[in-house]
């Protein structure tokens, strides 16, 4: 099975007032050419990758992973200028950990789709745990080898009706 990979970056809108500046600076010494370079690496440096089982974070300084099936709450947070913009964060929470996506373009759409990867994964999770259970009630791998024998036994005819019936009964069948 194939693992389905989403790379999201920031969208430089998410910087804006930081360029904004960073452009009225420039002929000041050339101290907005530092402010753009400085904004450009640091929004260049964080990616998130979204994969069907978890989420990455990814920076300079810091990685972090949230499996899907973990997470309990997804919030986006705008102000009124990332509104307009289409712009916002997404805050997701585990019970141990939050994760924050910074600067997506319609970040509502994005918590929707994550939202449907968490129920699909928890569902999945849910399926794995039943197969494992059904598993585990089956019988011994053993015992059906030593039962195996013992029909064999009895079809050549080197044990009784009786004692097949007597010892088949301690397999439990």
């Amino acid at each position: 099975m194939s693992t389905k990979t989403i790379t999201l970056l920031p969208d430089w809108k998410r910087w804006f007032w930081g360029y904004f500046f960073g452009v009225l600076l420039i002929p000041l010494f050339g101290i907005g050419l530092f402010v753009l370079w400085n904004i450009h690496s640091k929004r260049k440096a964080i990616s998130y990758e979204v994969t069907d089982r978890q989420i990455k974070a990814m920076g300079k300084e810091f990685s972090q992973t949230v499996d899907l099936a973990n997470i309990t709450q997804i919030d986006v947070e705008q102000n009124w200028l990332e509104q307009k913009m289409g712009i916002g964060d997404l805050r997701i929470n585990t019970e141990s950990r939050e994760i924050q996506i910074l600067g997506q373009n319609d970040p509502k759409e994005l918590s929707e789709m994550i939202g449907h990867a968490v129920k699909a994964e928890r569902k999945r999770v849910e399926e794995l745990n039943k197969i494992e259970t059904k598993a585990e009630e089956a019988p011994n791998p053993g015992t059906m080898d030593r039962m195996d024998y013992l029909t064999g036994l009895w079809q050549q005819g080197l044990i009784t009706n009786e004692e097949f019936e007597k010892e088949k009964k301690h397999f439990g069948k």
